[in-house]
């Protein structure tokens, strides 16, 4: 005959002739691919297209690898850049994300307000 063990923070433990067995494993379920795992991470998707530029952060004023470059030529040091991509991945528009990456860090880029 099996009894079942109410163990601490919902733990049972299962009570067979054999001696217990601790029975804390979840039902499986189908694994559900919103997320990857542990060992895909790093791997390229199998669905979706395949871009040669490796699929980098796309913005509405473009892709992140075009913006930083034109962020360079205006003068802005990495620290500034990195600034104004944070302002982009929190969703503001380049023109704001700019603004803003100059009053936090202080500093207008080399080239002044005509980048800004």
């Amino acid at each position: 005959m099996m009894g079942l063990t109410l163990l601490s923070a919902g733990a049972v433990m299962a009570v067979t002739p054999e001696g217990p067995s601790d029975t804390t494993e979840r039902p499986t379920r189908s694994r559900s691919r919103r997320f990857l795992g542990p060992d895909e991470l790093g791997r390229r998707p199998r669905y979706g297209p395949q871009r040669a530029w490796g699929g980098g952060e796309l913005f509405a004023e473009g892709q992140w690898q075009a913006i930083r470059v034109q962020l360079e030529r205006q003068g802005w040091c990495h620290s500034q850049i990195e600034l104004v991509h944070d302002q982009l991945r929190q969703g503001w528009p380049l023109a704001t994300a700019k603004q803003h990456a100059a009053r936090l860090s202080g500093h207008c880029p080399i080239n002044g307000q005509a980048s800004l």
